[in-house]
């Protein structure tokens, strides 16, 4: 029986946790951002890297298929706006129903939360 690198499983569990916990984050904190307040793209992905102090820094083209698959199926929607610091900036709202799917979204992971957080104690 071949002999287990305790440092490299635990790298390779650690490495799946993180991309496991990047692709639901995403969506999640993404309309947690914008059911705060309308944002552009570079202002999402600056704030969930400082919500998740830097672990993950999400890259910028997942970031901008998601916004275009959130407003394509109504959950969002975009308005040009113009900026002095360059180009036009694309800022997302969201819509009511994207509203309604967020209050969703956030009562499915209350317990879970409240549960891991009980646990620890």
């Amino acid at each position: 029986m071949k002999k287990l690198n305790n440092s490299n499983v635990i790298k390779k569990y650690i490495y799946q946790l993180n991309l496991d916990l990047k692709r639901g984050l995403l969506q999640f904190a993404t309309l947690h951002l914008i059911s705060q307040m309308p944002s552009y793209a570079h202002e999402i992905k600056d704030e969930i890297s400082n919500m998740t102090r830097g672990n993950f820094d999400i890259d910028k083209n997942n970031l901008y298929k998601k916004l275009r698959l959130l407003e394509k199926d109504g959950i969002l929607k975009s308005k040009l706006k113009h900026s002095n610091y360059g180009a036009d900036r694309k800022y997302y709202s969201i819509t009511p129903f994207g509203r309604k799917l967020y209050n969703e979204m956030y009562q499915l992971l209350i317990p879970v939360m409240s549960s891991l957080q009980k646990r620890t104690k």
